[in-house]
């Protein structure tokens, strides 16, 4: 073997006996690290990357954890303590159902971008909606920055990848003739009240649900929304609303405000089970399609009903801002830009005014 070569970062030498180049640097946990090929410059690049990551104080990589081992890690020890219960089980879905099976063996520190990019192509031949695959790749992005920051990777290969971009599509409403008929069919059920918020606030089905009698000012005619109610395998949980915007303060229609009385008031959530607890959304979903089943009208999901809301608000002139703020939107540029097809309406109709005050 020749003569070690060493200059206290790192050594490179030739192995007569291995007939090979070998590139070795001492960690800074005290271990060594070795590299043999059989061509120098081979080695010699590797010990120059791992000589620069030495001196700018960075973590090296643990090449032996896989995407099974580290998405674990990060479930456990970041995602579960960071996220709101129904998103960490909705990452928690994605990861074990569509990311581990496919590329959970494959080394952390051997990510490429093409793996994620065949993956998300894989998906979507697969029948999987484009939409839910750009979801996919927001949750890997998150997890491998993660990954970057605990310095088990150098770069986030997310970077490098093309996501799908699903179509934007129009969400399907009712008009108000429709939105009256439903009404009528539900008048006499437990439930009209939540209905009746849903189609006139714009309000989303788990803040409906996780309204207490304390958030409710008869006086001043407004509630305030402060709790929302979701559901995790099978069970309701009670958790913040969405973001902090969402934590708002809404004017409620007097017909909302006489539908609540009707209720009778009291104390804790306004709308419960015979045992006291917080209504399931899917025991509200069933009986919502079950009406719908006997009407006349399109089957548009619950949560359309609060984009019904806020088409009808926006046909009859209320400005965008307070459509933004009844709702809960972070920006008013989400509300432009969910319901910018019915604000194009506006415009045009804004047009024709014009054109029949000024045309001579």
């Amino acid at each position: 073997m020749a003569k070690k070569r060493s200059d206290g970062e790192g050594s490179l030498y030739f192995s007569d006996s291995e007939n090979t180049w070998i590139a070795e640097v001492t960690l800074p946990n005290g271990k060594r690290k070795k590299k043999r090929s059989k061509k120098q410059q081979v080695v010699k690049d590797w010990l120059l990357e791992y000589r620069n990551l030495l001196k700018e104080n960075d973590s090296l990589v643990d090449e032996r954890i896989t995407l099974l081992g580290f998405f674990a890690k990060f479930l456990e020890e970041s995602a579960k303590h960071t996220l709101k219960p129904k998103t960490y089980s909705s990452y928690k879905w994605l990861i074990e159902k569509h990311v581990l099976p496919e590329i959970g063996r494959l080394k952390l520190a051997n990510l490429k971008p093409h793996h994620l990019q065949k993956l998300y192509s894989d998906k979507i031949d697969s029948g999987l909606s484009k939409k839910t695959v750009l979801h996919l790749h927001s949750v890997i992005r998150r997890a491998l920055n993660e990954a970057v920051k605990w310095g088990l990777i150098h770069k986030n290969p997310c970077g490098s990848v093309t996501p799908p971009r699903p179509e934007k599509s129009v969400p399907e409403v009712w008009n108000v003739e429709q939105s009256q008929e439903f009404l009528r069919a539900v008048r006499e059920h437990r439930w009209y009240a939540i209905y009746l918020i849903a189609l006139t606030t714009g309000a989303r089905r788990g803040e409906i649900l996780g309204l207490e009698w304390e958030n409710i000012d008869f006086d001043r005619k407004t509630v305030s929304i402060q709790k929302t109610v979701s559901e995790i395998r099978g069970k309701p949980v009670v958790g913040k609303p969405k973001t902090h915007g969402s934590r708002r303060k809404i004017s409620l229609p007097e017909i909302v405000i006489n539908a609540l009385k009707e209720l009778g008031g009291g104390v804790g959530f306004v709308f419960t089970t015979s045992n006291n607890t917080p209504v399931a959304p899917r025991n509200l979903l069933r009986h919502y399609y079950s009406v719908l089943d006997n009407l006349d009208i399109p089957r548009i999901r619950f949560h359309d009903l609060r984009h019904t809301a806020a088409t009808i608000l926006l046909t009859k002139d209320v400005h965008p801002k307070k459509v933004q703020e009844l709702l809960g939107h972070s920006s008013i540029t989400l509300t432009l830009d969910t319901y910018s097809h019915v604000i194009k309406g506006i415009h045009s109709e804004a047009a024709e005014k014009m054109d029949g005050i000024f045309k001579s």
